[in-house]
């Protein structure tokens, strides 16, 4: 009798892992969110906000109602920090280049200080991958989870394209089922990101995310579940719609994933725990 895909996909363990998190942090959990964009493939057209016209749009995701933070809302892909995020094994697929290639970094404020989200030393911490790395790894970690959209690269080198991002061709891609295997492993356990990513002999395209923002849960909305995040906030553009993005019946609702036009998003960017009625 034939074994399960489940069963063929055991033998590549996934390591339990630890370092890199920020034990300092009292009231405050680490999370990466990512603003996915995409070309539209429509005319820019006006709308009536200070965004302008525009021709791309941006992936939302509906929170279930039995969510135990933001019930309903529509949020952008994103999620926790994992130690795995910060496994030294990454730095065997990553280029051995400072920073992972990522180039220098550029102060997040007028002043020309980052925020401390970015700053912190996580070599301090344990951890042998730079904060700037994890961070991307998670937010894009995340954005699989919850959106079924893998932004890898082939190879371990940086992508050298500064326009928009591009996904893996189709057939570099496992069969469906067998990639919603995956997605439910890396569900269940962060550390199998990695093994996926060794499996597919593709990296995490970092280089496609750019900082946005830092955001700290409010006091008010933290009161209502005690819970509070410090969330890094980054952009990635992609040239078009991912063709297989789909809710994981979990966290988010099937019927809301979507890219949706930017004119509604624009009380989410300024003020992003005020939910959207679409």
């Amino acid at each position: 009798m034939g074994r399960t895909l489940g069963e063929r996909l055991d033998h590549l363990s996934c390591p339990v892992l630890h370092g890199g998190m920020n034990p300092r942090l009292r009231h405050w959990r680490e999370a990466a969110t990512l603003l996915l964009a995409a070309g539209s493939g429509a005319p820019a057209r006006p709308v009536r906000s200070p965004l302008g016209p525009f021709d791309y749009e941006v992936l939302l995701l509906q929170r279930s109602p039995q969510s135990g933070f933001l019930p309903r809302a529509h949020v952008f892909p994103g999620g926790l920090l994992e130690a795995a995020d910060f496994s030294a094994d990454w730095l065997g697929l990553l280029p051995a280049l400072p920073r992972c290639g990522l180039g220098s970094v550029r102060p997040s404020s007028p002043g020309g200080n980052r925020a401390p989200v970015f700053a912190t030393d996580r070599a301090s911490l344990g951890s042998p991958l730079p904060g700037d790395v994890a961070f991307r790894i998670c937010a894009i970690r995340e954005t699989f989870e919850e959106a079924g959209i893998l932004l890898l690269v082939s190879g371990p080198g940086p992508a050298s394209d500064p326009g928009p991002a591009r996904l893996l061709p189709q057939h570099h891609l496992p069969p469906a089922l067998e990639l919603a295997e995956w997605r439910r492993r890396v569900q269940q356990d962060p550390a199998c990101f990695l093994q996926l990513c060794r499996y597919l002999r593709c990296v995490p395209n970092i280089w496609a995310l750019h900082e946005w923002g830092n955001w700290l849960t409010p006091v008010p909305r933290a009161g209502r579940g005690d819970r509070r995040y410090d969330t890094a906030f980054y952009l990635c553009c992609l040239e078009e719609r991912p063709p297989h993005a789909s809710q994981d019946d979990q966290e988010v609702t099937g019927f809301q994933v979507g890219f949706i036009p930017t004119d509604t998003l624009y009380l989410s960017l300024y003020f992003p725990y005020i939910p959207l009625n679409l």
